[in-house]
């Protein structure tokens, strides 16, 4: 065999190309480790050798899917030239596609501290704007990837043409495939013994932590292991009887009652609350595209001075400092604070299947109480399925960039459109319905990045750093909040009006990678005429905020979201978090984060956290919210206005 390798082009080409590629995937891991030194911090040394060795598995799995069928056909028995380049072409297009997806990956690591994985089934309705970032924002590595493969392929090109030979006994050719299929099933597979090939969760028989996970792990395995089930793996063993109980107990409050027991988080709320208003009033949420707290400088108490609009809304709203996002993608945030339906790994996402269960619709609850129910976002309609989605959860209009019109001069263009336009034209739709309460959504899109300047005034920053930039789009964003206000109050539907302002998910670098930090967010519910001030620590989430609004506006419909009044203090609040194929769980006096099977890590705030309550409460979360709505027993629309 060595004396066939020193003199076979074929076999020379089938051994260095994957040997490449091994190499590139360990490059790009080494600078995952060190470009995220803070994030890596808790990771033991013998851990990052172990997630360095046993990385090569995972990169071996992915060389062997899609490199092995192609050094396979270029082996075969075929004495042409022609045949050999046109596989090495394919080897080496293979090559270049599988740099730049780990490329890719190694930019978008830090944004959530995890390799790219549901995204991959999301990005399908984004592509005009991912091919647009790639050629605007990334077209130097797309350049550089390019001439590379023509270099190489012209250079192979003619060492084949110079010193190919097509002397192979047939004995030596059955060797050189047998060898190349049982590497290609080795490969897949991942042992020898019996079971499953390699999945995602075998990444904790050689690591502890989640971050020692998602440093062997690499961003092409995450993404096919993903787009090829459409799901994530998790493993959950709790008793589902118990995990129904302890949700039960954790979710459904006292004054609400369960109406069928086939539906067990399925209630009714059976005291009607005292109504705050002489009127319905309106609900008016807006959905802030990757708003951080700790550049709003009346939380972070920082001095940034991009939100001094936002930072009176805090002063005189009801803040909850303790807020938590349900996950780090906008629909996850969109299906939370809409739908109150939580994001549980092992089911399909919502958009892409999960909606074939029955939901609980709270805009179309709201539409059956006579309220116009509307859903703006300032990307464009397809983006996300938002528009659809928010069509199935029932609202009444639906509206995307398309839909917008532009109002503004702005210096350059926003690929995911402009808060004011967005705002004020929701401001334009009720104002067609002014005989109406509504109930209506706006989702922003300005600060997502790559970020783009607006109008000059706006420009505080130099637009030399990511903070920068995003600080100029979140002094814009601020403003057109501040002329929404402006209009309800000229347009006299500020002071019945609820106003629920929530980040859909945190932004910026993770640095220490905690969930804390990971999920946190602002939450603030903004009525001033008619609640007080107040700061609520207390932990809350964004499933929380359907229960909240329905109790404010008093509704009563049969429902179901895995939340709870955020004004209820009769039991404690937690907030469950995806974050990947993990879960975590957020309380007052710590935080932990799950595989399922194995707890992963501990982040105590008090000396009080009891660590085994979180666990059994976070597995019993996510095990009921799993089962129902996998069975299709979350919530039964047949009985929707039967009850009220």
């Amino acid at each position: 065999m060595f004396s066939l390798l020193k003199r076979d082009v074929r076999l020379q080409i089938s051994c260095l190309v994957p040997f490449a590629m091994m190499v590139v995937f360990t490059l790009v891991r080494l600078g995952i480790w060190l470009g995220n030194s803070t994030f890596f911090a808790s990771v033991e040394a013998a851990e990052v050798r172990a997630a360095f060795l046993h990385g090569l598995q995972f990169d071996f799995y992915i060389i062997a899917l899609c490199m092995g069928p192609v050094i396979l056909l270029l082996n075969m028995p075929v004495k042409s030239s022609r045949w050999v380049k046109i596989w090495v072409s394919v080897l080496l297009a293979e090559f270049v596609f599988l740099t730049g997806f780990l490329v890719a990956d190694y930019i978008y690591f830090p944004n959530v501290g995890r390799h790219i994985a549901e995204e991959i089934i999301q990005i399908s309705s984004d592509w005009e704007y991912v091919i647009s970032y790639a050629f605007t924002q990334l077209w130097w590595a797309l350049l550089i990837l390019l001439v590379g493969f023509i270099g190489v392929l012209y250079f192979l090109c003619k060492y084949i043409h110079k010193y190919a030979n097509w002397h192979r006994t047939t004995r030596q050719v059955v060797i050189v495939l047998g060898c190349i299929l049982v590497l290609i099933i080795l490969g897949i597979r991942g042992h020898l013994g019996r079971g499953k090939s390699l999945g995602v969760a075998d990444v904790y028989n050689y690591v502890q932590t989640s971050a020692g996970a998602a440093l062997t792990l690499n961003g092409a395995f995450t993404a096919y292991q993903v787009g090829r089930k459409g799901t994530q793996e998790f493993v959950n063993n709790f008793p589902l009887d118990q995990a129904i109980k302890i949700t039960q107990d954790m979710l459904i409050a006292p004054t609400e009652k369960i109406i069928e027991q086939e539906y067990p988080l399925m209630r009714q709320r059976t005291v009607v609350a005292k109504e705050p208003f002489a009127q319905r009033p309106n609900i008016f949420i807006v959905l802030l595209e990757g708003w951080d707290i700790q550049y709003i400088d009346a939380i972070g108490q920082q001095n940034f001075k991009a939100t001094p609009i936002f930072d009176e809304i805090v002063k005189n709203g009801i803040v909850f400092s303790n807020a938590y996002a349900a996950g780090q993608r906008s629909v996850f945030g969109f299906a939370a604070v809409l739908g109150s339906i939580p994001l549980v790994p092992g089911l399909p996402m919502f958009g892409y299947g999960l909606e074939m269960a029955s939901l609980s619709p709270m805009p179309k609850h709201f539409t059956q109480k006579g309220y116009y129910t509307f859903f703006a976002q300032t990307s464009h309609r397809d983006s996300y399925r938002l528009c659809a989605l928010a069509s199935y959860l029932g609202v009444q209009d639906s509206y995307g960039w398309e839909d917008i019109p532009e109002r503004l001069p702005y210096k350059q263009k926003a690929p995911f459109g402009y808060d004011y336009d967005a705002l004020q034209f929701a401001a334009d739709q009720i104002a067609k319905h002014k005989n109406q309460p509504f109930m209506g959504m706006v989702f922003t899109g300005i600060t997502h990045e790559p970020f783009v300047s607006t109008i000059p005034q706006f420009d505080i920053y130099p637009n030399d750093t990511w903070e920068h930039g995003f600080l100029n789009s979140l002094a814009y964003a601020d403003w057109s909040i501040g002329e929404l206000l402006a209009r309800a109050k000229k347009d006299g539907w500020f002071d019945n009006t609820i106003f629920v302002f929530v980040a859909d998910h945190t932004s910026g670098p993770r640095g220490e990678g905690t969930l804390k930090r990971n999920f946190h967010i602002p939450l603030v519910i903004y009525a001033p005429k008619y609640y007080k001030a107040q700061q609520i620590d207390y932990v809350v989430s964004q499933l929380d905020i359907a229960p909240t609004l329905y109790n404010m506006a008093g509704l009563r419909p049969v429902y179901t979201a895995f939340g709870r009044d955020m004004l209820d203090v009769s039991a404690p609040h937690v907030a469950m978090v995806a974050e990947g194929g993990n879960i975590g769980l957020i309380t007052d006096d710590g935080a932990i984060r799950h595989a399922g099977n194995k707890l992963l890590t501990v982040e105590p705030y008090t000396d009080n956290f009891a660590v085994e309550k979180a666990e059994e409460i976070l597995l019993a979360l996510n095990k009921a919210a799993y089962t129902l709505l996998k069975e299709n027993r979350w919530y039964d629309a047949r009985v929707e206005g039967s009850h009220e």
